[in-house]
């Protein structure tokens, strides 16, 4: 069967929103750029917020692209977007800082460093994965997002600065007043565009470029006594993000080849993206350079803590007066007016502007004082600076910050109708589910399935052990896996299954195989948890699957290879024909439903993922795999795929073995929190996983068989 193959990364494609979707993101688009961060770390259990992520860049969008300049070459390429010209113009040299100062830089850059390249994140899907453009990209992100390319330096960095190092996971990350309103804003963008990498592809190609071409924001912030790994940080860096600009150029070059009819509008949309991050990174560079070089004065940075505190202390405080008001009246204002209050402060007897060391205002923060408690030692410190400081200067009133708002376009259009996504057969969610980046809606019933398959493995299931251990759990691995190599008898003749019957089930399990690895597609968001390790024995796993930036290593470009060996040209997996294909029965979306599913909630089901993840890495390892592959090559059908499962999941190193090491991690995690016994309660929830892929696939083993013997009936 030959049908043309539709692009994953068609200009045209737009996220389908109803109007009952734009309803429910309407909350989202009130929210800045700190609220917004805060809810992009956990877009899984946000499932409204998808229509506002998606004007949020179409917004940022649109005002980076009203500055656009730029020739364009005779070969219809800006030269802005792939000439060294197109690069930020590098800032004049900053003097050195003082420490305090380049501390400061270090913590706000935070959001920006710890999240990039998180764009390309997610790049690779089922939908996506065997695509060449995909597969070189994500060869790209891969260089880019290693440890060793500067990330774990700049938690060094962080670190040194003596600063508390909070989760980027936590509301008060988000809510750190220290870090600049337009660093969260970058941050946005960068997980933003990681929610539409199909619809937004070409901008992301300009975004990583302008990031791969541009100074590093730290470039020309130095401290006064020099930081070596300052120094290896930015090399690597800039070593790492020039090693991969051919390879990005080349990508451009081939997708705009891919669309030579739409052309312009191809470049233009590169560009925009190019030009976003060049916009959206001069911002924080000039945010940085005020900073470093008009630091707050101590009466600022007292006022600023003062604004912060003062809606807690209304209430408290109805006797004391300053000039002539109640502090109460004071705090109660909205909002507070900081500048007047010291002002009128200075004026009081609680400072004594002869000795500001003994003010009475300090005594009220000791111990035994009306306030004790009420200050950190640090926030004290302030206090104490501003009083010697010129003798309790008044700070100038300071103009708002936060989010600078782009230009506001209007909500786009509702694209479709309302779809009743519950209703939908396998076959149809198969679809909706491998293109969830176009049908963000389907994320409701997407959970629902995947409850309602973890029900019933739950109840058909029994724990092998019902108190954890990490002894217990190797045990069982090891138990299993000797008993399924134990199995293994050398094929000493004809196999008992024809040629027909392997030809029938290569074609059955190509819903499922064709969308290898599937289930951990976006394991990447867990990477800002509270457990980075965990997350990167998953990606790892995934990044094997999909064939860390090679075609040939795969796993579903491998089948797509069996599959055409033996005449069957399957439509893309993405594509409508490919769910609408005869052949297949309808069981045979049994399975990749679930893994699809089960991928859009990688927090939620967590401890199920794990389980579930198990039990593909070590199901038909030893007699199944040794079996099926000796078959195969009997038959004259090309085994690599069952080969390279074979290698890639063993149990002393490969797949197997990290899918064990991951649980132990997770619940090493749980027990060091909540004890032995809540390790108890999610070791159940893992081995309910773990039973899911036998309770999900009972069906489609049932009718692989009895549709195998009705077809050869009729045949």
């Amino acid at each position: 069967m030959t049908t043309e193959q539709p692009h994953p990364f068609a200009p045209s494609l737009r996220p389908v929103f109803s109007r009952d979707a734009y309803r429910a993101a309407e909350p989202y688009r009130l929210l800045d750029g700190r609220e917004l961060f805060h809810t992009l770390m956990h877009v899984s259990e946000h499932e409204a917020v998808y229509p506002a992520v998606y004007d949020f860049i179409r917004q940022h969008l649109a005002a980076a692209g009203a500055e656009e300049t730029g020739p364009i070459s005779d070969s219809g390429c800006p030269d802005a977007v792939l000439t060294e010209s197109a690069a930020l113009p590098r800032p004049a040299k900053v003097p050195p800082l003082t420490e305090e100062a380049f501390n400061n830089c270090i913590l706000q850059l935070s959001p920006v460093v710890l999240t990039e390249p998180g764009w390309l994140h997610s790049i690779s899907q089922a939908a996506t994965s065997q695509n060449p453009l995909t597969v070189d990209l994500m060869a790209v992100h891969l260089k880019l997002a290693r440890p060793e390319t500067g990330k774990n330096l700049f938690l060094g960095l962080l670190l040194a600065t003596g600063q508390a190092l909070l989760p980027l996971t936590s509301r008060a990350f988000a809510q750190q007043e220290a870090i600049g309103g337009c660093l969260f804003e970058l941050a946005c963008l960068q997980r933003a565009l990681a929610c539409f990498p199909r619809v937004f592809f070409p901008e992301i190609l300009g975004f990583t470029l302008a990031y791969c071409r541009s100074p590093d924001l730290l470039e020309n912030f130095r401290p006064e006594n020099g930081n070596p790994n300052l120094d290896r940080f930015l090399e690597i860096r800039r070593s790492r993000k020039h090693s991969v600009i051919p390879d990005l150029n080349q990508i451009i070059g081939g997708y705009v080849h891919a669309f030579n009819d739409q052309g312009a509008d191809l470049w233009h949309r590169i560009r925009s993206g190019f030009r976003l991050y060049r916009v959206q990174a001069e911002r924080c560079r000039q945010h940085l350079l005020q900073q470093a070089l008009n630091p707050p004065s101590f009466g600022r940075q007292w006022a600023m803590l003062l604004e912060k505190k003062a809606a807690a202390a209304a209430g408290h405080h109805g006797r004391v007066k300053v000039g002539g008001r109640s502090l109460n009246d004071w705090f109660a204002e909205s909002p507070f007016d900081a500048v007047g209050f010291l002002s009128e402060l200075t004026k009081s007897p609680y400072i004594d502007k002869a000795n500001p060391s003994a003010s009475p205002l300090l005594k009220l923060f000791d111990f035994n004082g009306r306030m004790f408690g009420v200050l950190t030692q640090d926030e004290r410190k302030i206090l104490e600076n501003w009083l010697i400081s010129e003798k309790a200067e008044i700070p100038p009133a300071c103009p708002a910050s936060g989010r600078a708002e782009p230009e506001i376009l209007a909500s786009a259009e509702p694209t479709g109708p309302v779809i009743d996504f519950s209703k939908l057969g396998n076959r149809e969610l198969y679809y909706h589910l491998v293109n969830d980046e176009l049908y963000p809606e389907v994320a409701a019933t997407a959970r629902s399935k995947v409850r309602k398959v973890l029900r019933s493995a739950d109840r058909f299931s029994r724990v092998p052990f019902k108190s954890y251990t990490h002894q217990a759990l190797d045990e069982l691995i090891d138990t299993l896996y000797r008993q399924e190599t134990e199995r293994y008898r050398p094929l000493g003749s004809t196999p008992k299954l024809s040629r027909e019957a392997y030809l029938w089930g290569i074609e059955q399990f190509a819903p499922a195989i064709l969308a290898d690895g599937c289930w951990l597609q976006s394991v990447s968001r867990l990477q800002f948890g509270s457990n980075p390790a965990l997350a990167a024995l998953l990606c790892k796993i995934y990044e094997d699957e999909a064939g860390n930036g090679k075609l040939e290593q795969n796993h579903p470009f491998i089948y797509r290879q069996l599959l055409n060996s033996v005449g069957l040209d399957l439509p893309p997996i993405a594509s409508r024909e490919f769910v609408d294909y005869p052949g297949f029965i309808d069981s045979a979306f049994d399975l990749p439903v679930y893994l699809l599913a089960i991928a859009r909630f990688p927090c939620t089901f967590l401890p199920e993922l794990l389980g579930l993840n198990m039990a593909i890495e070590l199901s038909g390892l030893g007699n199944v795999y040794l079996r099926l592959s000796e078959e195969l090559a009997y038959w004259g059908l090309n085994p690599a795929i069952v080969d390279v499962h074979t290698s890639i999941d063993n149990v002393a190193s490969g797949h197997a073995f990290l899918a064990k090491e991951a649980i132990q991690l997770y619940l090493d995690d749980v027990i060091a929190v909540s004890g032995m016994e809540a390790a108890d309660y999610h070791w159940r929830r893992i081995y309910t996983g773990y039973c899911s892929l036998q309770s999900v696939c009972r069906g489609f083993k049932f009718a692989l068989v009895w549709c195998y013997l009705l077809k050869r009936f009729r045949t």
